[in-house]
């Protein structure tokens, strides 16, 4: 008997064994396998639009007391959206930029700014002599953010070098950076950014452009990208007006926890005096419920519905005001009848 426990246990002993040996076998294998699946991806999007890619080289004139202004060259980061040479990049602005070019696999092709905004970073040029072949990366409009944790690739063109391929994950959706507000949320990633590196193209395991790289946050290697979906309407504003036109409400809006249901929710902080807003009849400490019939969940959802309607166009409320929930159509102001806007990028542009 005692002969059969023993052969027992080190049978079971010996079962372990197996079992362990085949586990980290079995892990070896799927790491590799995933090493692999990751390292194909980052080629298929490399191989996909490498020739999409161009460096944007810009002199721009910067005021010297006493003196001429002295011309600078900035170098960016920027990729075809178009089959007729419409280019992404970094924001260029217009009263200081003197020559614009942008070059593909060495050769230089002048381009003209077709309209720039400093608040998202952003400018659209159109390539004057286009190359003989490029690729081009069109947006998605419908295109839907990635959730946290999914892999994203960029494809920059750092300083003097080829492009070069980079890869890491969302991190986290903003719509504001220490004290800096953004006019929509945006979107963060692990992707370190260095100079001349703005303006990068970003992409999802799907190989589908996620949007572009607009600032970089040094201090945790990430960087900020705009959204396709925002990018889109960006780039349409620029063909059409130079600029963005941005609609505002002269509303000041918070956050605050939800004791009840531990969550946040919008409310109104203050308004303005006499506006719209105040005279469609909301008040401070209203609950915002939705916007256009879109949940407002926190300040991201309300600054997006805010982002993606243009100026003179009514904003549908419905808040929440002592347990009753009413309804408001408030007028959007455009920006330009307000103070002047300012950068929102919030990090730093990434230029050289």
């Amino acid at each position: 008997m005692g002969n059969w426990f023993t052969n027992r246990a080190k049978s079971a002993r010996a079962c372990v064994l197996i079992a362990a040996t085949l586990l980290a076998t079995l892990a070896v294998v799927t790491s590799e396998a995933s090493v692999t699946s990751l390292q194909s991806a980052i080629q298929t999007v490399y191989k996909e639009h490498y020739e999409s890619i161009v460096r944007v080289k810009v002199a721009t004139e910067e005021p010297v007391a006493d003196g001429e202004p002295k011309v600078v060259l900035r170098v960016f980061s920027g990729f075809f959206i178009s089959e007729n040479g419409q280019v992404l990049t970094s924001h260029l602005p217009p009263n200081e930029t003197t020559r614009v070019w942008i070059e593909q696999k060495g050769i230089s092709y002048l381009a003209d700014v077709v309209g720039s905004d400093a608040r998202t970073n952003v400018a659209l040029l159109q390539v004057i002599n286009l190359p003989d072949s490029f690729d081009y990366i069109p947006l998605d409009a419908a295109k839907e953010r990635q959730e946290i944790g999914a892999l994203a690739f960029a494809i920059t063109s750092p300083l003097d070098f080829n492009p070069t391929p980079k890869f890491g994950l969302v991190t986290g959706f903003e719509s504001h950076f220490a004290e800096v507000v953004f006019p929509l949320t945006y979107t963060r990633l692990s992707i370190s950014i260095g100079p001349a590196e703005g303006g990068s193209p970003a992409f999802d395991a799907d190989n589908e452009l996620m949007g572009i790289v607009m600032a970089t946050l040094p201090e945790v290697e990430s960087s900020y990208i705009i959204p396709a979906r925002a990018l889109a309407r960006i780039v349409n504003q620029l063909e059409t007006n130079q600029k963005v036109r941005y609609s505002v409400l002269p509303i000041e809006f918070e956050e605050k926890a939800d004791s009840y249901n531990l969550s946040k929710r919008v409310v109104v902080k203050s308004i303005v005096p006499g506006s719209p807003a105040e005279k469609g009849g909301l008040l401070p400490s209203d609950q915002i419920v939705s916007l256009n019939g879109n949940a407002i969940e926190n300040l991201n959802d309300l600054r997006d519905s805010i982002f993606f309607e243009d100026p003179g166009a009514f904003l549908l409320f419905k808040v929440k005001r002592d347990d009753k929930e009413l309804d408001f159509a408030i007028l959007l102001e455009p920006q330009e009848d307000h103070a002047p806007e300012s950068s929102g990028a919030g990090a730093r542009n990434t230029s050289r």
